[in-house]
């Protein structure tokens, strides 16, 4: 088996510097599992599903490995008190007519129970954690003191997801762990900045370890941004190309096609900045970008539709969130093969460095 270890391993408790991203919607229990059992360390996105869920997925993990786990918790500063506050007087026409759509094709579209990035919801899911003495929680849209001391005094590691230097050095103040700094390459919530230069700037004052994402597919990849400075990455398209992430079939396959082209960055997904792939999802809104609410708006308003799509695995209407990297990504095989492809290929790619180069 071939090795590849940084400091952030024994930090973490991992036998590879490879952590799967915490992708809503993604990555349930069995794909953290087998990334942990790999020897990564697998992440349970818990943003959406509901504190039950969340229990649910942990106690599945615990069942098939005992390998740390993380648990992705997002802790947005702009986050209301309770959902159930929110008022939407009028939806955007694209809204309506994507609903139009989506039920001519004979799925329904019903109200959701998505209590995503309430504080109370995510105070409640941390407590689970606890509970279930997960090993790494992943702060995401924003690292609060109190979360990092909370976790600290059960001797929890923190991550910390940022998408600027500004907001490096907020999570380093607060005590994180680890910084996770992703660049615009990638899927998901990301900011504007690309990896290369986000890594460059956080390295400077970074007093914690340093995880490199966005847009992360090879091995090749990795083994640049290890040179770089980082002591791991957090890799999430990549792992949606595998048979446990818990999408149906239509959004892998959609991975697969994608070109290099194939994806954008906006509002529509919740009123904050998300890449995804393009298709009639994005489409709809061009032309309509005056009509997209703000944060938490947006995310509630359009959860109907988004739900009711990505549970028919609709291929043109779902939201497909996805980094750059797609347009390299071609099979989808187990998520451990996943995991131990980019090891052999980022130790292949060190060692040929240093035939190819002299200094």
């Amino acid at each position: 088996m071939t090795t590849l270890k940084t400091p952030l391993c024994d930090l973490l408790g991992i036998e590879y510097p490879i952590l799967q991203a915490g992708m809503g919607g993604v990555a349930f229990g069995p794909l953290a599992a087998a990334v942990s059992k790999a020897g990564g360390l697998g992440t349970i996105a818990a943003i959406s599903p509901t504190p039950e869920r969340v229990e649910q997925e942990i106690k599945l993990v615990r069942s098939l490995t005992d390998k740390p786990l993380c648990v992705d918790i997002g802790f947005p500063q702009r986050a209301p008190k309770d959902l159930a506050e929110i008022k939407i007087d009028k939806l955007p026409s694209p809204i309506v007519q994507l609903q139009k759509e989506i039920e001519a094709l004979g799925v329904e579209v019903k109200p959701v129970d998505d209590q995503a990035m309430s504080i109370e919801d995510a105070k409640a899911k941390l407590e689970i954690c606890f509970k279930h003495k997960v090993e790494v929680i992943a702060c995401a849209l924003g690292t609060p003191k109190w979360v990092v001391d909370e976790c600290h005094a059960r001797g929890v590691k923190v991550l910390s997801m940022v998408g600027s230097a500004r907001h490096a050095k907020s999570a380093i103040k607060a005590g994180t762990d680890v910084v996770v700094v992703q660049g615009t390459e990638g899927g998901g919530h990301t900011g504007d900045v690309g990896l290369i230069t986000l890594l460059a700037e956080v390295l400077e004052f970074s007093t914690v370890p340093v995880v490199a994402a966005g847009g992360i597919v090879t091995g090749a990849q990795i083994a640049g941004v290890l040179t770089q400075g980082a002591q791991g990455v957090w890799v999430g398209t990549r792992f949606i190309g595998s048979q446990e992430a818990t999408v149906g079939p239509n959004y892998k396959q959609s991975i697969v096609e994608a070109g290099y082209d194939q994806t954008i960055r906006s509002l529509l997904f919740d009123g904050l900045y998300v890449r995804q792939l393009k298709n009639r999802y994005t489409e709809v809104w061009e032309g309509h970008e005056d009509e997209m609410l703000g944060y938490p708006l947006q995310r509630v308003a359009i959860g109907p539709v988004r739900f009711a799509s990505v549970e028919a695995d609709l291929k043109d209407h779902q939201p497909l969130p996805a980094g750059q990297g797609s347009s390299l990504i071609r099979d989808v095989p187990p998520a451990a093969d996943v995991l131990h492809r980019l090891v052999d290929e980022t130790v292949a790619t060190l060692r040929q460095s240093r035939e190819r180069i002299t200094y």
